[in-house]
């Protein structure tokens, strides 16, 4: 049997703009301008600055768009920069089944090379975006081990080399050249995030960087691994030993696209976090419960999720090591009945001392009802000095779902702009070229937002 390699360029490199969906297209152009609006907030973060400074000191040319910053440089780089500050601060989207981002790798990935290669056409954006996010969600969809690779940066490589694959109209031979190039550049371990390391933010942007840098070798003929998923030393034998279905992969391949079963993040924190987040916030504004009365909240949540985000500790970098604390995200939505950007900024995590002192009262334990990678599913029971209120969420806000909508996408790219410093009716302006991608040209955005 042919690796599956063989069959994912062929579908890559023979989808059409016109095979998409109207519908799947609407969700592309949403998440699309999205993951503009947490790109252009994530500039402020920790590390970003660092990073903009060492790849403007190592020069080349100027072929690529940086958000915000208003600098050109090389589409590698570019790429780079652009994913670090869109994943910096956790808001970007996400795959719920699979716990992992999407966008990240992909549209950092196309709006570089676009602009690198000239091939700025809306249609051809919208169709490349939407090719590199589906393969990253069927990968994951095969893969039946526990969290342990942080995939979205493994998957991000590979759906970064497709979609930068197909902006440079590569055939199927090219695209599989793509793929098993960057198999040789893919990483992205999960110790940096227990560890609140600095580059579990950059991991998405090695791996897009990664997914252009391989397509500009295989476009010079350089070649890599042929067996790239299914080989002996495979992906998923090397790196999932071996415990992947080929099947949830190649189900309905170019006729149902993955993209449509993605979420937009209404907290900026870590997925995981989000279903204790929901079940607090509705438990606080139902029963109007004030931080005073609270004595003690228990939060049931499955395996994975107390293993990954079940506790708060100074140690690594302290906005870290906030956005993937359930004890954390919950003491902010009891106290501020919201959950926002700057909850996460250094020094409100350290000089909020009502909030470190709150937090000590939440504790998190294991559901074992629950399946151990279900992230959707929370009981929170808060205990206050009038009785105790208990809530359970199945299914997360801005899933498929449970969809926020168009107008609260837009709020929330407005209170990005606003964390950035920037006008609030740029959000127009940017909305009204994304959301009719197909009849423009990446230029005309990329002036605006200039």
């Amino acid at each position: 049997m042919r690796d599956i390699a063989f069959e994912i360029s062929e579908y890559i490199s023979s989808v059409k703009f016109e095979d998409i969906p109207e519908e799947t297209l609407h969700n592309v152009k949403l998440f699309i301008f999205d993951t503009i609006g947490v790109g252009i907030a994530g500039h402020r973060a920790p590390g970003v600055r660092p990073l903009y400074e060492l790849l403007s000191q190592l020069g080349g040319s100027r072929d690529s768009t940086v958000l915000k910053f208003r600098t050109r440089l090389p589409a590698p780089s570019a790429t780079l920069l652009n994913s670090t500050m869109i994943h910096a601060y956790d808001f970007d989207d996400t795959f719920d089944e699979g716990a992992l981002h999407t966008y990240v790798s992909i549209l950092p990935s196309v709006l570089s090379l676009a602009e690198w290669s000239g091939n700025t056409g809306g249609k051809e954006i919208l169709t490349a975006t939407t090719l590199g996010v589906d393969l990253i969600v069927r990968l994951s969809l095969g893969i039946k081990t526990p969290l342990s690779w942080i995939r979205t940066a493994t998957l991000g490589s590979f759906g970064a080399a497709a979609a930068s694959a197909k902006i440079l109209g590569f055939g199927k031979d090219k695209t599989h050249r793509a793929l098993g190039v960057v198999y040789s550049m893919t990483s992205g371990n999960a110790q940096t995030l227990i560890d609140g390391g600095l580059t579990k933010r950059m991991q998405p942007g090695f791996s897009a960087r990664a997914g252009v840098f391989a397509a500009m070798l295989a476009e010079k003929g350089i070649n890599g691994a042929i067996d790239v998923f299914e080989g002996k030393y495979g992906y998923f034998n090397l790196y999932e030993r071996e415990e992947y279905e080929r099947e949830p992969i190649t189900r309905n391949l170019g006729k149902e696209f993955y993209s449509d079963r993605l979420s937009i993040k209404p907290y900026p924190s870590c997925r995981m976090t989000h279903s204790s987040i929901d079940a607090t916030l509705e438990l606080v504004n139902r029963e109007d419960i004030q931080p005073d009365e609270v004595e003690k909240i228990e939060v049931l949540v499955s395996r994975m999720a107390k293993n990954m985000v079940g506790k708060f500790k100074l140690a690594g970098n302290p906005q870290v090591e906030a956005q993937f604390s359930i004890p954390y995200t919950v003491a902010t939505a009891v106290m501020k009945r919201e959950v926002f950007i700057d909850d996460f900024e250094v020094e409100n995590v350290l000089g909020n001392k009502r909030r470190l002192e709150f937090l000590k009262k939440v504790f998190v334990f294991e559901d074992e009802s629950l399946n151990e990678k279900d992230i959707s599913s929370a009981r929170v029971k808060i205990y206050t000095k009038r009785g105790i209120f208990e809530h359970s969420v199945k299914g997360l806000k801005g899933s498929p779902s449970k969809p926020m909508s168009e107008e609260e996408v837009k709020e929330k790219f407005k209170k990005c702009l606003e964390f950035a410093s920037e006008p609030a009716e740029l959000a127009n302006r940017v909305q009204e070229i994304v959301m009719d991608l197909e009849n423009r040209d990446l230029k005309e955005l990329l002036e605006v937002l200039s």
